[in-house]
């Protein structure tokens, strides 16, 4: 996006800086989100030989998310590492 004109006054402005990011698909209902950090954090980040970089991490919520509670609904994680 090259502007954030046109953008509905109930979202926040939010530039992302550029950098290497760990990706994950959390597939199902937003109530399992929980479980899909816990592997993140809890499996994952203690396996991986991966940093992590202060960047923020953040959820892409697209075409791919059908609802809260949509059993096929699909959000990316994206961690920031260095």
């Amino acid at each position: 996006m090259d502007s954030f004109e046109g953008l509905p006054a109930k979202f926040v402005q939010k530039v992302i800086p550029e950098g290497r990011y760990a990706v994950f698909t959390h597939t199902g209902t937003l109530r399992t989100l929980p479980q899909t950090f816990h592997y993140i954090w809890g499996t994952w980040f203690l396996n991986t030989k991966e940093e992590l970089d202060e960047r923020e991490d953040f959820e892409l919520y697209d075409q791919r998310y059908l609802g809260y509670d949509h059993p096929d609904s699909k959000v990316d994680l994206y961690i920031p590492i260095k």
